[in-house]
């Protein structure tokens, strides 16, 4: 398999580090029963949920770059950070496992979802090493100690968003592209996607450019203002643009400012993480009418953002839109139903287990009077 990105210039597959971890091109979709219900015919999926078998969702794009980079260089330990219901680090778990690779995980205090819950047990069960941070400087004592412990550490970001991680994004427009391309779907007038640590949005911002299109990048805030400030974003896409210079001059000299980065902060809820009535109901909105599962920190709020985007903005005449879904659809419930003895979790995390939230564990807890 070549990469769109690797194609479209051939001499960053020979200087970039890349190994495949998932199955591309993701397939787009029509939302016809969403767009019935919302009153706009013309609202689309990317489906980066089913990149994986082993794990989906956007992190695997930029973990191909980045795994691919450890592994080169010869870590067997990978630390990285997150909350403590981070997809991140549980992508990062799984993926880097797969390939003899170990991780830390730094992990930080989040509102208490299942889906909190649920990622915990899954961190352990997939063999992360697991730290939990009160502070900041708790999590540096953390990393030092990490490092202290594990000798070469190969060094993560939170979501994988680094100038290296990022370009799994650059490489995803240019695959949207040649689905735009194919007659799979028209090109999209708008992309929305959750901004978060704002990889896969500088990472789109650069590569629809670089494929040609016109189509504007709409970033759905949800984590804190000072990770996601539009000057991060064009900054890290400007970053990318650097690297891939470096290695191929025949990339254009690409350069992003303010006037770019399109951002909507109106969905966030105040903290990283907290539930919103906004995202509760798209979240029950897309379930209804697609079957498509959602969840709340991240892809809820971004369907929220998209939908009311669409109803305050009667201009567009009905332009395509596409929602470019980041959640990963792998099931793990069987996974939970035999492994979920919270217990075996460091003590330091165990307190999010007071009230036992993760609904496939409800009837057997209830049962064990230990609700």
């Amino acid at each position: 398999m070549i990469l769109p990105l690797f194609e479209k210039y051939p001499t960053l597959e020979k200087r970039l580090p890349w190994t495949s971890l998932a199955n591309w091109p993701t397939p787009v979709q029509k939302l016809e029963n969403l767009s019935n219900a919302v009153g706009y015919p013309n609202i689309w999926i990317k489906h980066d949920d089913k990149s994986s078998e082993f794990y989906g969702g956007n992190k695997v794009r930029k973990l191909e770059f980045l795994l691919a980079d450890a592994q080169k260089k010869g870590f067997k330990w990978i630390v990285t950070y997150g909350g403590i219901g981070t997809n991140h680090g549980l992508a990062t778990t799984i993926h880097a496992g797969r390939l003899g690779i170990k991780t830390a995980l730094v992990l930080i205090r989040q509102p208490l979802t299942d889906h909190v819950q649920e990622n915990l047990l899954l961190d352990r069960h997939f063999g992360a090493e697991i730290h939990y941070a009160s502070s900041t400087l708790v999590g540096g004592f953390q990393t030092a100690g990490i490092y202290l412990r594990h000798g070469m550490v190969y060094f993560v970001p939170p979501g994988g968003s680094s100038t290296l991680g990022s370009l799994g994004y650059v490489n995803a427009a240019l695959e949207l592209k040649k689905q735009v391309d194919a007659g799979l779907l028209p090109e999209p007038e708008y992309i929305f996607c959750a901004l978060g640590s704002k990889g896969t949005m500088a990472g789109l911002l650069l590569g629809t450019k670089l494929a040609g299109m016109k189509t504007k990048v709409v970033g759905v805030r949800v984590a804190e203002l000072w990770i996601t400030k539009p000057e991060n974003i064009f900054r890290l896409a400007n970053c990318m643009v650097a690297l891939l210079r470096k290695y191929d001059r025949s990339v254009p000299a690409l350069k992003f400012t303010m006037e770019d980065v399109h951002v909507t902060h109106d969905f966030f809820g105040g903290e990283y993480g907290r539930v919103t009535p906004a995202g509760k109901a798209a979240m029950a909105l897309m379930r209804e009418t697609e079957k498509i599962k959602l969840e709340l920190t991240y892809t809820a709020k971004t369907v929220a953002g998209m939908l009311d985007f669409v109803q305050r903005h009667p201009e567009l005449k009905n332009s395509p839109v596409l929602y470019w879904h980041t959640y990963n659809a792998v099931d793990f419930t069987n996974v939970l139903l035999e492994d979920h003895d919270y217990t075996k979790l460091p003590e330091t995390v165990q307190w999010c287990f007071q009230e036992n939230l993760v609904p496939c564990l409800g009837a057997e807890e209830d049962s064990a009077g230990e609700k």
